[in-house]
């Protein structure tokens, strides 16, 4: 009689299996960028002059300001009303610039204070008043204009961005939505000095979104005002992690490593979903489902009373009137929204089909984690062979 144990991750109806690697590597360390998940912040486009901007994630409260290139902002994977975080689209039509269905899900930011993520927009710079005749001003300001000039997505939605405001009386002034493309129109503008707006991601995953900033430095002191010495940014990326599997990546990876600069280049090797950075053998989706780190080589099995985690454990129970297999596993609890299912699975052949475990029992370990006891359906006797597996998939 022999078990055996098979493990594999599931995506889109393709299996990647992963095998142990014996022996010792070295990993260097990887840089990952700054976290800002509970904190006020500001995207700064300060005009230096002659021609110059500076571009930074500007610190509030004293905090130290952050190159954007070297911070992730982080969206909840929960339900906050009123503060952000995952929450489910309004059925009305006014509401489609969002890119998802009524009452399906999207995560946001709010233009009104939030204790969660709070990033708003800030311009530092003696910019000119000027007419703006677009529809959705009509009036003379100081305006800083705002522009996306591209969005890379890495997850397994479509990745739809928008901006737009509230205003009195329940009306929505849209700014930007790339759910039916970017165009020229999709522009955010506010008077020089500070401003927040709502924003607005369809689906879980990373994002990098291309602002530039313009603006006028004088105007022709006619009726109505025409800007004059416009003034325009260099192209500058800022990233946001929504969800909890896009934090994770986020605490072990530089942002560039996490969505491409350019979305023709696909997902950045590093942080593929069967990608191995470190060498050990566990594709990235296995370690995150398992409480294994990324960027060491720490390929492990669950040992007994384990609370760190580790690979499935497989063995045989023979304590009762019939001998089982049993599987072992850490589990990501679902309070958390990991968006992982676990299926563990047996069979008496790779080539078969694989049946689903017949019982299970669960201890809570902490706040994400749990640990779950699968127990096989046939009696195994003789020298039968039974395998066992957990198919993992991320929604």
């Amino acid at each position: 009689m022999k078990a055996i144990s098979n493990f594999s991750n599931w995506r889109n109806h393709a299996r990647q299996s992963w095998v142990v690697l014996v022996g010792v590597l070295l990993i260097q360390g990887v840089q990952a960028g700054t976290l800002l998940k509970r904190i006020h912040v500001d995207h700064a486009f300060r005009y230096q002059g002659a021609g110059d901007w500076e571009i930074v994630i500007h610190g509030n409260d004293g905090d130290s300001d952050l190159d954007p290139e070297e911070a992730v902002l982080v969206v909840i994977d929960q339900p906050f009303p009123g503060e952000g975080g995952r929450a489910n689209r309004p059925p009305s039509e006014q509401w489609d610039f969002l890119g998802v269905g009524g009452n399906e899900e999207v995560w946001l930011i709010p233009q009104a204070f939030s204790p969660l993520i709070w990033p708003g927009f800030r311009s530092e710079g003696a910019f000119a008043r000027y007419f703006n005749g677009d529809s959705r001003l009509g009036f003379s300001a100081p305006f800083v204009r705002l522009s996306v000039e591209g969005i890379s997505y890495s997850g397994l939605g479509n990745g739809y961005f928008s901006m737009w405001s509230n205003q009195t009386g329940g009306v929505t002034k849209l700014w930007i939505s790339s759910a039916d493309g970017i165009t020229e129109e999709d522009a955010y503008y506010f008077s020089s000095g500070h401003a927040h707006t709502n924003i607005g991601f369809s689906d879980p995953g990373v994002y990098r979104v291309d602002y530039q900033a313009s603006a006028f430095l004088s105007n022709d002191g006619g009726n109505p005002l025409v800007g004059t010495e416009a003034v325009t940014s260099q192209v500058q990326g800022f990233y946001y992690a929504v969800g909890t599997y896009a934090e994770w990546k986020a605490t072990y990876f530089a942002p560039h490593e996490l969505v491409s600069e350019n979305p023709s280049d696909g997902v950045p090797t590093a942080t593929a979903y069967g990608s191995d950075s470190d060498g050990d053998g566990v594709p990235l989706l296995l370690e995150y489902a398992f409480n294994l780190s990324p960027v060491e080589a720490d390929q492990k099995i669950l040992t007994p009373g384990s609370e760190t985690g580790g690979l499935p454990r497989v063995y045989l129970d023979g304590s009762g009137t019939e001998a089982r297999l049993i599987i072992e596993y850490f589990r990501r609890r679902a309070e958390g929204s990991p968006r992982l299912s676990y299926y563990p699975e047996f069979s008496s052949t790779l080539e078969s089909s694989w049946q689903r475990a017949v019982r299970e029992t669960v201890v809570t370990i902490n706040s994400i984690w749990e640990l779950v006891r699968a127990e096989d359906g046939a009696n195994l006797s003789g020298d039968a062979a039974r395998f066992g597996r957990v198919r993992v998939e991320l929604e």
